[in-house]
């Protein structure tokens, strides 16, 4: 009896370390700045805001985004679009065209750049629609505060990529918003949650700055801030590497590269 108590116990202490080990990840967010809002957004006006909310209704009746959620999130609730059977009947014919996205590749796993591809779920959910139409795809690297302009230099055809825009704004047409996530400090490791004179990474973005000029009690507490371009695939690598001690990221890239 008492032998096979301590082959219960034993058992019972190596399920808990298992769990431990699975559920610790090499990067964690140590302090949130706020949230952001993921959308797509058109030129005022411009009928392809038609075709292309069909079609993202079509893929979600059928469950192509959820399929797509879970494999980049996780989870097939992480974002929300409208669902409609058949709603693609509603265009007729569809005239073959190559349809432009401006996408921020700081925004993993929505949008972000490995190598010298382009990946995450907005760029395959695009890829999708795409193919519903019958269009040919082509992606445009912006940054979020620079969709407006982006749209009406005719340079793209929609800002859809992890960008985020201004849901009171009149100067373009939002589709849809389809997901919030934390932008975060994250660092390597689990063992500290300072930040205190810390070495810390951010985009070129005039989005970056601001976020920490309004969480100004953080900003005070930081060491040493720098700029530097790239995308969160590079903000990671310099945390491996040891150049930094934080990036500012999301909670949803936190996660995504902790899995993947």
């Amino acid at each position: 009896m008492k032998k096979r108590l301590v082959c219960i116990l034993l058992a019972a202490a190596l399920a808990l370390t298992m769990c431990a080990c699975g559920s610790s990840g090499k990067y964690k967010a140590v302090k949130s700045l706020g949230r952001q809002d993921y959308s797509i957004g058109f030129r005022n006006g411009d009928s392809t805001y038609h075709y292309i909310d069909r079609a993202l209704r079509t893929l979600s009746y059928e469950g192509t985004i959820d399929d797509l959620s879970r494999k980049w999130f996780g989870s097939d609730s992480a974002v929300d679009f409208p669902s409609k059977k058949n709603a693609l009947d509603d265009l007729g014919y569809i005239e073959p065209r190559t349809f432009i996205i401006g996408v921020d590749l700081d925004s993993a796993p929505l949008a972000f750049q490995s190598g010298e591809e382009y990946i995450g779920f907005d760029i395959e959910l695009a890829q999708a629609v795409c193919e519903r139409l019958g269009w040919v795809l082509k992606i445009q690297p912006i940054h979020s505060e620079d969709a407006f302009v982006e749209l009406n230099s005719g340079n793209i055809d929609c800002a859809w990529g992890g960008v985020m825009l201004d849901a009171q704004s009149d100067k373009y047409t939002i589709l849809v918003t389809y997901m919030s996530t934390d932008a975060v400090l994250a660092a390597k490791g689990t063992d500290s949650s300072s930040i205190r004179d810390k070495q810390l990474y951010i985009g070129t973005t005039q989005y970056a700055l601001d976020l920490l000029e309004e969480n100004s009690s953080v900003n005070r507490k930081l060491g040493q801030i720098t700029r530097v371009s790239g995308g969160a695939t590079d903000y990671f690598n310099a945390l491996d590497n040891g150049k930094c001690d934080l990036i500012l990221t999301t909670d949803a890239a936190v996660e995504y590269f902790n899995t993947h």
